[in-house]
């Protein structure tokens, strides 16, 4: 009966020392602060924003735009790869290489540290982490003469800065009917850092058509006022002598527009050629007092300032000569 009775506490020592020692072993690798962060690349390399977004300790910053925070936005994360974490009082700092597969971003090994820290336990036993500092960054991009952009083919708008998950590539376009950009490529690898991106865009043919039928459109309402000097309009006439009843404006040729940036951020410059009005009016002499008929055609030679909203509708604010 001892034998049995020894036999079982032997058993039961062996059972209890192999328990602690995957006990050991989990907190060192799944339950480590390293494991908790793999854990947390993993789900991007997966694009599984919403498990990436659950991790303890990842926060949005106020004010951020969160477009971005999805799985169709998440870049191709690859080659994960653990070197090394220091721990200084309770944050450790785990640092990570890896690859973002991207155009030219994707032949550099990019490297990230997270700063992490205890948060509780699991069943008592092994190791509960957050990110001390969240693995978010800002993405503020920049369209000159428009609000709209896409990064990894998702439509944003500029405005407030995109709230993007810490690391992502991302290829920021803008090319739209009327506007066209040349892509650029960014890689958020800082947490809490901010990135920063311009496009520049230009016009394109379709645009200018659709700018040449506001213009029309504009000078249309200019050819309605029974003035001499239509206000705020590209054309007008001087007359010497007095003008007897109304003068009458009548568009003969639209003008050709060449486009161009504006000076104030989301206008464009429309420079204007060919166009002509015809006038009619009667005049009385000052020198005898006879009474002619004016028949008048005046070049149009100006330029607009437009305005391009997001439904690519335009608008012309002004014409001057």
């Amino acid at each position: 009966m001892r034998r049995t009775l020894t036999s079982w506490l032997v058993v039961f020592a062996l059972l209890a020392a192999g328990f602690g020692a995957t006990v050991l072993a989990l907190n060192n690798d799944v339950f480590s602060a390293h494991g908790f962060v793999r854990s947390y690349l993993q789900a991007l390399a997966r694009h599984d924003s919403a498990e990436a977004l659950a991790f303890a300790g990842v926060d949005v910053p106020e004010g951020a735009s969160t477009t971005l925070l999805t799985d169709a936005a998440l870049g191709e994360v690859r080659d994960i790869r653990f070197i090394g974490e220091v721990t200084d009082a309770s944050v450790t700092t785990v640092r990570f290489e890896y690859r973002l597969s991207m155009g030219k971003l994707s032949t550099e090994k990019q490297l990230t540290e997270f700063a992490v820290e205890r948060n509780g336990s699991h069943l008592g036993l092994f190791h509960g982490w957050r990110f001390a500092e969240s693995p978010v960054a800002l993405l503020a991009v920049t369209v000159d003469n428009d609000s709209r952009f896409t990064a990894n083919g998702v439509d944003a708008l500029t405005g407030a800065p995109e709230a993007v998950l810490v690391p992502g590539g991302y290829l920021l376009d803008s090319d739209t009917e009327f506007l066209s950009a040349v892509q650029a490529e960014v890689a958020a690898v800082e947490t809490g850092g901010t990135v920063d991106a311009r496009l520049e865009v230009t016009p394109t043919p379709a645009f200018a058509d659709a700018a040449e039928e506001a213009i029309a459109t504009f000078l249309d309402a200019c050819a309605t006022q029974q003035v001499l000097m239509p206000t705020g309009c590209p054309f007008g006439f001087v007359e010497a002598n007095r003008v007897v009843g109304i003068p009458k404006w009548s568009m003969s040729d639209y003008p050709r527009a060449t486009l161009a940036a504006g000076e104030q951020p989301g206008t464009w410059v429309a420079t204007g050629e060919g166009g002509e009005v015809a006038l009619q009016l009667t005049v009385k002499s000052l020198f005898d007092g006879s009474t002619s008929e004016v028949e008048q055609s005046v070049p149009i030679r100006g330029s607009y300032t437009l305005t391009l909203g997001t439904d690519n509708s335009v608008t012309v604010l002004e014409g001057r000569s």
